[in-house]
């Protein structure tokens, strides 16, 4: 018998014959069900709607659901389902506002999100374990699924979840590994084909080559490439700042730059066409673009650099924002924006006056982490005043600030009044560089007042020149060490022993 054209291979029938529709599996949910959906990249659409027109009190109905991580807000005032925010997007800003509907969690990814919950899950599946795991894939090839844009937290999400469901997207990239980014097609329990030609099941489209910068964020930029060189590992997010930054590098002319981030997208692709992104001068994963997450704000692109591209190696959030990785990263530079900080130096980038404002995300991690690898920098940038004009710095912090990165652990702070490194500093040189350096012209003279009232202004002793090592003369190949190395010894015997 001739095979025609349609004829299936075994693994496409066993994908046919494991596909259902988004409404069959909701009408498989039970109350008081646990779902996690990964995260940023990986976020289902078809099953979280289909799951919207169950919710309620009535007899076919279910709620007490609980969801981790993002989703379509189908019960904004959280009367029948509840969603842990991890980061929070201006659509669940909107709710949490209006309804105090939404959970925020305080976000760490190397540690948080679903890492620590699957370690313990797996040790008791049957009772512990999330009831759902549902992720965006690209359509199956050979035996598996690959994770693409949401690898970050997938193998975590489908390892500490009793089923699991995978939305095919057409329009997805099949991303080249890294770790953990496929995974067996037995080890799924269903499959739901997406319609993404349906709005209601797409990423917002955004062209980040045509975002403008203000002419604040493009000093910031200016500051910040002023402690950048060639052979640079960069991480970066996305939105002005970062199409800045890129503008300012291309200007620049540095070349043989890298990429470990957590969250990558345009601003590699474009550095990658100017020709100054080669990865050719990385010490660890040479050659490849190192990456965790991406937001498909431009399916087009994304799909052009990424489908099957061995340039892109595709990580879990355990490596890309690991301390053990980011020490070893030689000259990794990680930019991440704030959004306020007090004259004693903490960072707040989350919940700021009781209210959620975004996530910690990969903010501790790359300004902490950095710095420890041999000419590294963790870089905190944001403009001197937020967009109503208010001072992003002050004296304290108001009751029910969440603190991301600790005093003791900042380093570089960038605005676009100039750029100063804080680490190591005593509270007085903070306050003054705070002050005279980064905060706004306008804005001085109040937080003068307010460093006097919290004694972080000498009364009698005036700053003269300062002796901190400069990074171009003294930084640029120092390497923060926490071994026996530290103090010179050859071994931990002779480090306790005093030789």
């Amino acid at each position: 018998m001739i095979k025609t054209s349609f004829a299936m291979t075994p693994n496409q029938q066993k994908v046919h014959d494991k596909t259902i529709t988004a409404r069959q599996w909701a009408s498989m949910v039970k109350s008081n069900d646990w779902i996690t959906v990964g995260g940023i990249g990986s976020d289902p659409t078809a099953c979280i709607h289909a799951l919207g027109d169950r919710l309620g009190n009535g007899p076919n109905s279910v709620n007490n659901i609980e969801i981790w991580s993002f989703g379509a807000k189908t019960d904004p005032e959280a009367k029948y389902q509840l969603f842990h925010e991890y980061f929070m997007m201006p659509p669940s800003r909107h709710w949490d506002d209006q309804y105090h509907s939404v959970d925020w969690a305080h976000w760490g990814w190397a540690m948080g999100v679903n890492y620590q919950y699957a370690r313990w899950a797996r040790r008791d599946k049957s009772n512990n374990a999330m009831d759902w795991a549902i992720l965006s894939v690209p359509p199956p090839e050979g035996n598996f699924v690959n994770f693409s844009y949401g690898v970050n937290t997938a193998i975590y999400a489908v390892k500490s979840s009793k089923k699991v469901v995978a939305e095919i997207c057409d329009d997805y990239a099949w991303c080249e590994p890294g770790r953990n980014m496929i995974w067996p097609v037995d080890k799924i329990d269903y499959f739901v084909e997406v319609d993404t030609s349906n709005p209601l099941y797409q990423w917002p489209q955004i062209d980040e080559r045509k975002v403008e910068p203000t002419e604040a964020e493009q000093k910031i930029a200016e500051n910040i490439v002023s402690i950048m060189g060639d052979g640079d590992c960069l991480q970066v997010g996305i939105g002005r700042l970062p199409t800045a930054i890129v503008r300012q590098i291309r200007k620049s002319g540095l070349k043989h730059l890298g990429v470990h981030t957590e969250m990558m997208g345009e601003w590699a692709f474009t550095l990658i066409e100017s020709g100054q992104l080669d990865n050719s001068r990385k010490n660890i994963d040479q050659g490849r673009c190192v990456w965790g997450y991406i937001s498909p704000y431009n399916m087009g692109r994304c799909k052009e650099f990424l489908h099957h591209n061995s340039l892109f190696a595709g990580y879990d959030i355990n490596y890309t924002n690991n301390i053990i990785t980011l020490s070893k990263n030689e000259h990794q530079i990680g930019i991440n924006s704030f959004l306020a900080m007090d004259l004693f130096g903490q960072d707040c980038c989350g919940l700021y006056g009781g209210r959620p404002i975004s996530g910690t995300g990969g903010q501790f991690s790359f300004t902490v982490f950095c710095v420890m690898a041999k000419g590294g920098r963790g870089i905190l940038a944001a403009t001197s005043r937020d967009k109503v004009g208010h001072s992003r710095f002050a004296g304290s912090f108001p009751p029910g600030t969440v603190v991301d990165v600790p005093a003791q652990m900042v380093s570089w702070v960038a605005t676009e009044n100039g750029i100063v490194n804080l680490l190591g500093k005593t509270k007085y040189e903070r306050a003054h560089d705070i002050i005279n350096v980064l905060a706004h012209p306008d804005d001085r003279e109040m937080l003068e007042r307010e460093a006097y009232k919290f004694n972080l202004i000498p009364k009698h002793f005036g700053f003269g020149d300062r002796r901190y090592p400069d990074y171009w003369k003294d930084l640029r190949d120092y390497k923060h060490l926490y071994s026996s190395e530290l103090w010179g010894f050859e071994s931990i015997g002779d480090m306790l022993s005093g030789k």
